[in-house]
């Protein structure tokens, strides 16, 4: 379910793309950062979650079955408290992507 303009606790992504379809296309290019820190953040999130996964997995040929018991629980422990805040970003971005091609349309 969508939520609301200005309800979404990003006063400031709701007001740049707030109204953007009678922006020309250098107002659509001043959209471009909007898509390309999310992106950036994405990607910064990606690379820690499969390093600490990677540094994870390295530990688990040299420990018993508690040991790899707790290597699996910090491996969802990662992924649960980095995953959902890389799933906001993309869709930020996405949201930001939209908007910038709606503008180059209008």
């Amino acid at each position: 379910m969508p939520y609301p303009a200005g309800r979404s606790g990003w006063a400031a992504e709701d007001a740049a793309t707030a109204g953007t379809a009678g922006r020309s296309r250098r107002g659509a290019l001043g959209l471009l950062p909007a898509v390309v820190g999310p992106l950036l953040a994405v990607s910064v999130l990606g690379a820690l979650i499969l390093h600490l996964l990677a540094g994870l997995v390295a530990r688990l040929p040299t420990t018993d079955a508690l040991g790899a018991l707790s290597v699996m629980v910090g491996m969802a422990v990662v992924l649960v408290t980095l995953l959902p805040f890389a799933l906001l970003s993309v869709r930020r971005a996405h949201r930001a992507w939209a908007a910038m091609q709606e503008s180059f349309r209008s």
